[in-house]
């Protein structure tokens, strides 16, 4: 499910069984990112630009997070923005050692 913010930005929220350590599962997913601050991580994927937050713990030891378009990627322009969240949160959660929990 992909909410929509204020400003009209795709955001998927995920709820974890376990905590884990988000940058750890991007870096096993092979997903290129960039530490921001405790919470937040910039990742590029498929030439995308998106915010993952963590919203219970901090990106080494989240219960969840948010997943946020920036940017959409500017050579696959037949995916929609829905489509590339959905896609990079099944990649990214399937090298995550817990499961995502059901919405």
């Amino acid at each position: 499910m992909v909410d929509r913010m204020a400003d009209d930005d795709p955001v998927v929220h995920c709820e974890l069984a376990d905590s884990v350590n988000l940058r750890a599962g991007l870096e096993a997913a092979y997903i290129e990112h960039l530490e921001v601050d405790a919470e937040r991580t910039i990742v590029i994927y498929q030439s995308a630009i998106l915010m993952v937050v963590a919203t219970d713990g901090d990106a080494t030891a989240a219960h969840a997070f948010d997943v946020e378009l920036w940017e959409p990627p500017i050579h696959t322009h037949d995916l929609g923005p829905d489509e590339v969240l959905a896609e990079f949160v099944e990649d990214f959660t399937t090298a995550l050692p817990t499961t995502r929990q059901p919405e």
